[in-house]
């Protein structure tokens, strides 16, 4: 399926769970509209973003903008910065959710617990030269070339690149703690957003 067509059949029904979302504003307690998010907008969102995350901007913007008109529902603000309510509500913005799930991809590659297919999709520092560096003792993983901008766009590009800006303690997380810590961190506002 074209990333486009995903796109497109995520922001239909983004715009369906939206208005029954807004049907139930005025008598919703907040704590009763983050569930409803979360049960009708959330996964929608979530769906497959590690093919999609990177889309191009014309093809992801549409649901961005529909995530914006959600958590303004859910809590309304009076300015004009969107990060407060996010914080407010515990709830990721797109682009950190993408961050996120290339995070616990890596952290799953780290600890072998993708299939042998991956083995060999990502090169580490360490393998690249004997020199004790930074990038080398912190498991960081070598950036590869790419020939084109879709390259870039691919999870063997991105994956190094958020897997060096994830401070050290999260990496060594369990795979239970990590999703939490990792979170928190992008909620913060400390973590690469692509």
């Amino acid at each position: 399926m074209k990333l486009e067509t995903s796109c497109t059949k995520g922001e239909n029904s983004t715009i369906t769970s939206l208005w029954s979302f807004n049907q139930i504003k005025h008598c919703a307690a907040e704590s009763v509209l983050k569930v409803v998010y979360n049960s009708l907008i959330r996964p929608y969102l979530n769906y497959s973003i590690l093919n999609w995350g990177r889309a191009s901007n014309a093809t992801v913007q549409p649901l961005i903008k529909l995530q914006n008109k959600a958590i303004q529902i859910t809590k309304p603000t009076n300015t004009k910065s969107l990060e407060e309510p996010f914080q407010h509500l515990n709830i990721l913005s797109l682009p950190k959710i993408y961050t996120l799930s290339v995070g616990k991809f890596m952290h799953s590659y780290h600890n072998k617990l993708l299939p042998n297919y991956f083995d060999e999709y990502f090169i580490p520092m360490s393998s690249i030269h004997s020199h004790s560096t930074r990038l080398a003792t912190s498991n960081n993983l070598f950036l590869p070339r790419v020939n084109s901008s879709s390259g870039t766009f691919s999870v063997i590009f991105v994956g190094p690149k958020v897997w060096s800006s994830i401070p050290n303690d999260i990496k060594s997380s369990t795979t239970f703690t990590l999703k939490w810590k990792l979170k928190k961190h992008l909620l913060h506002g400390k973590g690469t957003q692509l």
